[in-house]
């Protein structure tokens, strides 16, 4: 069966701490759905706004959880020097997670790494941990490299077993899979394509699941039942959610809002300063578009709390 993951946000309290129990029960619900998780980006994670110890105590919850029910991975939060990831890599390898997950080099100021400086900065940063790890090629570091320098990059350490990828066509993926000289996962963001990356091999991954996870762990069983018209059903309710809650995407407040809204755990937290939770107007616009997608899962969520009569 092919395998699914969840980029996971990062449950607060209403004093702004990390809540350790409201996170818990949110793993509880990936778990369920027999979800693998991402835990720590700076995105869907809010990770930039967290402590050495906030990270090590996120980290260690989600190995206790989840180790030997799903795959736990550690998304590190991207950062500009090979010393900083060495530190974020190390918090995270401590706590026992099962791969850690590592930006290409962050652009900032318009500055974009040459290949022969990220093939550098990786060669440092590996000769200092020896663990397993997903080079992450996103847009959001300011460039997307081009597949040879990260297939280079992926021959040259052994230590790397995956690559994960965001923004990119297929014909990205298909390239580096000709170039590789070993076997690889690879990792798909949910929100760029579906059917064609399964069929080429990858493995999905979705912010979406931090809502609705038995909806994407669905269509992951239906397609490994080749069961397409029900599939197409459920695909189609995941990509109109997508097109919903990206008005406030891409990141974490989108996922904070459709918590507070369904009561999900960590709702009360809300996102970490320096952001804030939209003003009541727009959560109520926002809980009328969710409700009127009429996802099923969504449905039973917001039936007991009374909230498909209110809207």
């Amino acid at each position: 069966m092919p395998q699914c993951y969840t980029m996971c946000a990062t449950t607060f309290g209403k004093s702004g701490d990390f809540d350790e129990k409201a996170f818990r029960s949110y793993l509880h619900r990936q778990i369920r759905a027999g979800l693998g998780l991402y835990l720590g980006s700076g995105g869907n994670g809010e990770t930039h706004a967290m402590s050495p110890a906030e990270l090590s105590r996120l980290y260690s919850v989600g190995v206790e959880e989840c180790k030997g029910k799903v795959p736990i991975h550690a998304n590190l939060p991207e950062e500009h020097t090979a010393e900083a990831t060495i530190a974020q890599a190390r918090i995270a390898i401590q706590a026992g997670v099962e791969a850690v997950h590592l930006y290409t080099l962050e652009g900032r100021h318009g500055f974009i790494p040459t290949d022969r400086e990220l093939a550098t900065y990786f060669d440092d940063v590996l000769s200092a941990i020896h663990h397993p790890v997903v080079i992450a090629v996103n847009p959001t570091m300011g460039y997307i490299s081009e597949p040879p320098i990260i297939a280079e990059i992926c021959n040259r350490h052994a230590d790397i077993v995956g690559i994960r990828l965001s923004g990119v066509r297929e014909i990205y993926m298909i390239t580096l899979q000709d170039m590789v000289r070993k076997p690889m996962s690879y990792h798909w963001q949910f929100g760029s394509a579906a059917l064609d990356p399964l069929a080429l091999g990858a493995e999905l991954f979705a912010a979406e699941a931090n809502i609705i996870p038995a909806t994407v762990a669905l269509f992951r069983d239906l397609y490994e039942q080749r069961q397409f018209d029900e599939l197409g059903t459920v695909l189609a309710h995941i990509r109109r959610f997508n097109k919903f809650v990206m008005r406030w995407g891409p990141c974490a407040r989108w996922i904070k809002m459709a918590m507070h809204i369904l009561k999900l755990p960590g709702w009360e937290g809300g996102l970490r300063r320096p952001y804030l939770m939209p003003a009541e107007p727009e959560l109520q616009q926002f809980a009328n578009g969710l409700l009127a997608l009429r996802i099923p899962e969504i449905t039973d969520l917001a039936e007991p709390l009374r909230l498909i009569t209110q809207h």
